[in-house]
């Protein structure tokens, strides 16, 4: 097969069974194995230690793949956008969390989800939110199933459990119109874990907001104030949790179904757990400034990583010698690391495996996963798009 040749406007179940040398290039490449034994040690560690996975699906964003990470319940699964939860809903799936605050926006699609499933949840960080969901009352005698999202350290979205006004929000969506609304739990996302150098920080973080989670959950139980749900999350800290941990009630993790190299660089991982690869094919030779040229570009990989240490946004498997260089949209340059490149080991049309950075922006770019097996294309996973 003319590895140049135009396939794309072929379906890709044309590649089902085909070795991984034959696809068409740049492609997300997953190997079935990996990314099974990911799903599997994650829902161990959650069985351990007494606690519900509610696997945060936006790394993926197929139906494939929180079928595997939710051990084929198809419940319990957080998305970051509504065309997710359409995706989901769609696909089987309920007791879905959009994992976002919710703005004015949302909301018609927000109370066709909530109309549509059994349990479709949200997030609230502000009085302006709560008030919302109060101006909008669902049909039917349904109730608005409402998380609020605090800020233990993250800095992003999210009130601080220790402001009076954490407290005040959350007895106004608890008791303010319970006809309306229902406070299901609160809801911490610690991703301040990615700044973290070792296992030892990354524990740091998650134990201090699992306690100020825990904290702000007791303060609402002295003030009489129910609170079913408590929750925290993120690969880093779900990969190597705390005992205090299992006094939450569930965890919301996402990239550890593929894993990357910022994960193996976090201690999240060793590097044989990484499942996603993005193949590239050599499609020049220039020895005039020492260079191989790939025909995957940042359109195919993501920025992210170029400015966090050497392998820069990606490592190439299997050849530490090289490094990549330089990222255009459609191009990528490699050097050699030391000394001179060896042309010759690196034919024009061979292939290379990229490990990339995030795993989360690489397969934002992908309209198609191959699962591989054996060397072998074994399934397609389609993820959906948009917002």
């Amino acid at each position: 097969m003319d590895a140049g040749m135009d396939t794309r406007t072929d379906s890709p179940r044309r590649w089902l069974g085909a070795p991984l040398e034959q696809l068409p290039t740049p492609a997300l490449i997953l190997d079935q194995a990996k990314v099974r034994g990911n799903a599997e040690r994650m829902r161990e560690r959650c069985r351990a230690l007494g606690l519900r996975l509610r696997p945060h699906v936006k790394t993926h964003k197929t139906l494939e793949g929180a079928a595997l990470a939710t051990g084929g319940t198809r419940r319990g699964i957080a998305v970051s956008t509504l065309a997710e939860g359409r995706f989901f809903a769609a696909g089987g799936f309920d007791d879905i969390l959009f994992a976002f605050p919710a703005q004015e926006w949302h909301l018609p699609e927000c109370a066709a989800l909530a109309r549509r499933l059994q349990a479709f949840q949200l997030l609230v960080d502000s009085p302006r939110g709560l008030e919302l969901l109060r101006q909008n009352p669902l049909p039917g005698g349904k109730r608005w199933l409402v998380w609020l999202k605090l800020d233990c350290g993250n800095a992003r979205a999210g009130i601080r459990p220790t402001d009076p006004e954490a407290l005040e929000l959350a007895r106004a969506i608890a008791r303010g119109c319970p006809e309306v609304v229902t406070l299901a739990g609160v809801y911490a996302h610690c991703g301040n874990t990615y700044g973290c150098g070792d296992i030892p920080a990354v524990q740091d973080v998650a134990r201090d907001t699992t306690k100020a989670v825990l904290a702000f959950v007791t303060r609402l139980r002295q003030e009489g104030i129910p609170c079913p749900e408590a929750t925290i999350g993120s690969t880093p800290s779900c990969s190597h949790p705390v005992p205090e941990m299992s006094q939450l009630t569930e965890v919301h993790p996402g990239n550890y179904l593929f894993y990357d190299l910022q994960q193996t660089q976090l201690g999240s991982c060793r590097p044989e757990e990484v499942a996603i690869r993005v193949l590239t094919r050599v499609v020049g030779h220039y020895p005039h400034r020492r260079q191989l040229l790939l025909d995957c570009g940042w359109a195919a990989l993501s920025l992210h990583g170029r400015d966090r240490g050497p392998p820069g946004c990606a490592a190439i498997e299997g050849h530490p010698q090289l490094r990549l260089v330089g990222l255009t949209q459609e191009h990528g340059q490699v050097e050699a690391v030391d000394g001179e490149l060896d042309f010759q080991r690196f034919p024009v049309g061979s292939t290379l495996a990229l490990i990339p950075y995030h795993a989360c922006a690489t397969a934002a770019m992908h309209p198609v996963y191959f699962v591989h097996a054996g060397g072998k294309v074994v399934e397609l996973w389609h993820p959906t798009r948009g917002w």
